[in-house]
């Protein structure tokens, strides 16, 4: 019986390691898998490990107690005569849960599966200048800090304590609460889009329309500046200045960019010079992404 054990609780342990080398293994891949299926949340995979360590606990638990309350074998040959009464019960309890974090306060040190360093998240005093040693082997031993030793502590009385299923839950509430905080910041940037658009439309256009300049001509000559090499923003901030003319005669002056003065002359074509030093003003109340967006510049 003590071989027997033995060999369950090896054999736990050696499927604790493979099933954290499965799930490190499988963290890079992709959400999409082949013809469309759809795998496992990354996030699920990132944190399988602690599931897997957490379920092998429990084996090893139900491995040690089924010895314990059997009589005739080792450690207790005098068994447990009733497995059922509450103090047993109670005790029973309280030890599993002692005993289940110490085990997987070993298994974490071996593996060096932590929660929030899973999760890329520093605990408090996980500076490098708090640093308590580094024996230089690998592991959770190198770079060894005072919030290695709480993330440690943490994730070993979680596991403990709180067994598969707590680990389960928490897992999946942080999985279900970042799912939420991602559809949130897509519905307020559809949100954004639409008033930006709103904006756009029902005052810049108009008042660009009202000063002799169209927004596809405007559209098109910001992208044949950028084709010859002329940034629309340096176009806009000599217009903001009323450097304008002596801009143009710079650009006439290069050869390669003459033909961009042409472009701006023919933009500009037909609007009164008073009229001309308002069209900055209007296109810098968009910021740059709305520029970029509706204007392409």
């Amino acid at each position: 019986m003590g071989k027997k054990a033995l060999w369950i609780g090896l054999g736990v342990c050696l499927l604790a390691l493979a099933t954290t080398a499965v799930a490190w293994a499988g963290s890079g891949g992709g959400t999409v898998g082949q013809e469309g299926e759809v795998m496992m949340d990354p996030l699920w995979v990132a944190l399988a490990p602690l599931l897997a360590i957490a379920t092998s606990v429990e084996r090893i638990l139900e491995v040690i107690w089924d010895r314990w309350e059997e009589p005739g074998v080792w450690p207790n040959r005098a068994g447990v005569p009733d497995t059922k009464s509450p103090e047993y019960v109670a005790q029973k309890r309280v030890r599993s849960h002692w005993l289940g974090t110490l085990i997987a306060f070993l298994v974490i040190g071996l593996t060096n599966v932590r929660f929030f360093r899973l999760l890329g998240i520093d605990v408090l005093f996980s500076s490098p200048n708090l640093e308590l040693f580094n024996l230089g082997v690998g592991g959770i031993l190198d770079h060894f800090t005072v919030g290695t030793l709480i993330d440690w502590v943490l994730t070993a009385g979680v596991i403990g304590w709180g067994g598969t299923e707590l680990t389960h839950s928490i897992i999946e509430g942080l999985v279900k609460g970042r799912n939420l905080w991602k559809e949130m910041r897509e519905v307020e940037a559809g949100r954004k889009s639409i008033l930006d658009a709103r904006f756009f439309n029902d005052y810049v256009a108009p008042e660009l329309e009202k000063r002799g300049v169209s927004v596809a001509s405007l559209r098109q000559a910001f992208q044949t500046l950028r084709t010859l090499g002329v940034s629309p923003d340096q176009l806009i901030g000599e217009m903001t200045t009323g450097q304008l003319d002596r801009f143009l005669a710079q650009l006439e002056a290069d050869p390669q960019k003459a033909q961009a003065a042409q472009v701006v002359r023919t933009l500009l074509e037909g609007v009164p010079p008073e009229r001309q030093a308002e069209i900055p003003n209007i296109l810098n109340l968009l910021t740059p992404e709305q520029r970029r967006r509706f204007l392409g510049a």
